[in-house]
């Protein structure tokens, strides 16, 4: 039986000079990212890197999930990642051997995409081309 928290907060976590807003509403706290790299910083400051990332990770979800506690990380408005009691594990937590975590990779591409569509359309026309070429060779 989960442990009745609730957690109230509005707070600012400023890494490398970008600001991430963490807002508490009871049973969910949000994380609002200013930018994927503020995010990747922000997991290497975590318990969860290095080579006991997944089992620190699976250690901080179930302390979450007894504590009836979710945490999602927002990138633009976008959920890419959610933590704990309401986490719904998929296969890219898995293939990045994340754990029982909900991860949503392509909705921080998509967010990232539609405030940048021009440095998007460029790299994605370079990944089609590299993948078309390794394509190209594989079929000599």
């Amino acid at each position: 039986m989960p442990l009745p928290l609730e957690v109230l907060a509005d707070l600012t976590l400023a890494i490398d000079g970008e600001d991430i807003q963490i807002q508490g509403d009871g049973d969910v706290v949000v994380v609002d990212l200013p930018s994927i790299r503020a995010g990747k910083r922000l997991l290497q400051a975590g318990p969860w890197s290095g080579d006991v990332r997944r089992m620190r990770t699976e250690q901080f979800n179930q302390a979450l999930r007894t504590a009836g506690v979710t945490i999602n990380v927002q990138y633009k408005g976008e959920t890419i990642a959610r933590l704990g009691e309401t986490a719904s594990p998929n296969a890219v937590a898995h293939l990045l051997d994340f754990g029982e975590v909900e991860l949503h990779p392509v909705k921080a591409l998509q967010a990232e995409a539609r405030s940048r569509p021009l440095a998007t359309l460029a790299v994605v026309g370079g990944a089609s081309a590299v993948l078309a070429y390794i394509i190209s060779r594989l079929r000599k």
